[in-house]
């Protein structure tokens, strides 16, 4: 029983590290395309639409169930709530500040669910916690570049959308992890909350404005890679990687998306970085290997049984 624990939690590492390569990747080949400009509203609708049909064609080919109790549907509902705020807050506010700005305050959200652990009592502090925390932090703020202050050129809205989509993307987590104690499976809690999302986004067609993309081949290509590869692929296997591992500790390996979205862009685009940026590279692959040896002093405390909801 403990070997088959350690593989499904070396299995739960994987599919987190994939997950993070998967996006890293998605953002550095985006920037290659020649695309023209997509509003937030357009790019996340799209985004919805394209990954709820590849997912229903990809769940039908493996004969994977679609339907879901009915009792899931309102949790179901509920995550769609939680995926469409992040990926709206987060689109948001690039737009309002800066991409690396956005990245550094998205990834404040494993203090969010440590610091709400903290007040439900199913998580404690301690040196281990601390110090991944610590790290956290220092690494991102360090990897984004934040010791420049131009980087805090954006407005007040701007970073308190920022924070908002911490907050929603430390729910999801939380939410998600609850999911598959619910009895849920990955296929499930990625296909639904998009479908439900694209449902949402094709209600609200009238405003948004579609036309101020201009359709060319090149778009269509970039929109179907961000669906499959940028999207569908990275989800799944996040969920996946939820299965055995903690909120708090995925969400910390998450930080592996902007380190890998840095490499590939090196590697590809010829993009050069300074020091203090490569230095928080390594401050975050630091934090994840000690992470990985600390897994005993990162597990929440069990909470009592409680209903499905």
């Amino acid at each position: 029983m403990a070997v088959e624990s350690a593989r499904a939690r070396l299995w739960g590492y994987g599919c987190i590290v994939a997950s993070a390569l998967l996006f890293g990747v998605a953002g550095t080949a985006a920037k290659m395309m020649f695309v023209a400009s997509m509003p937030p509203l357009v790019m996340i609708a799209v985004r919805a639409m394209v990954s709820a049909a590849v997912l229903a064609l990809i769940m039908l080919a493996l004969g994977r169930p679609i339907r879901v109790r009915r009792a899931d549907l309102h949790f179901l509902s509920e995550l769609a709530v939680w995926l469409t705020l992040v990926n709206l807050t987060f689109f948001y506010a690039i737009a309002l500040t800066n991409v690396a700005l956005a990245l550094m305050l998205e990834y404040t959200a494993p203090m969010l669910i440590v610091a709400a652990g903290l007040l439900l009592g199913t998580h404690r502090m301690n040196r281990a916690v601390a110090l991944i925390l610590a790290g956290n932090a220092a690494g991102c703020f360090l990897l984004v570049g934040a010791y420049d202050p131009a980087l805090w050129s954006g407005n007040a809205l701007g970073a308190a959308v920022g924070m908002l989509c911490a907050v929603s993307f430390a729910a999801y987590n939380v939410r998600c992890a609850h999911g598959h104690r619910r009895g849920l499976d990955s296929w499930s809690m990625t296909f639904w909350p998009f479908f439900l999302s694209a449902l949402f986004w094709l209600l609200a067609t009238p405003a948004i404005d579609y036309a101020a993309v201009e359709v060319t081949w090149e778009t269509v290509g970039f929109v179907l890679f961000i669906g499959v590869f940028g999207t569908v692929a990275p989800y799944w296997l996040y969920l996946e990687g939820l299965k055995t591992i903690e909120p708090f500790p995925a969400t910390v390996i998450g930080m592996l998306d902007p380190v890998f979205a840095g490499v590939t862009a090196f590697l590809l685009l010829g993009e050069s970085f300074e020091p203090p940026q490569l230095a928080g590279m390594a401050v975050v692959c630091a934090v994840i290997v000690f992470l990985k040896r600390n897994e005993s002093a990162l597990q929440a405390i069990p909470r009592p049984a409680a209903e499905p909801s």
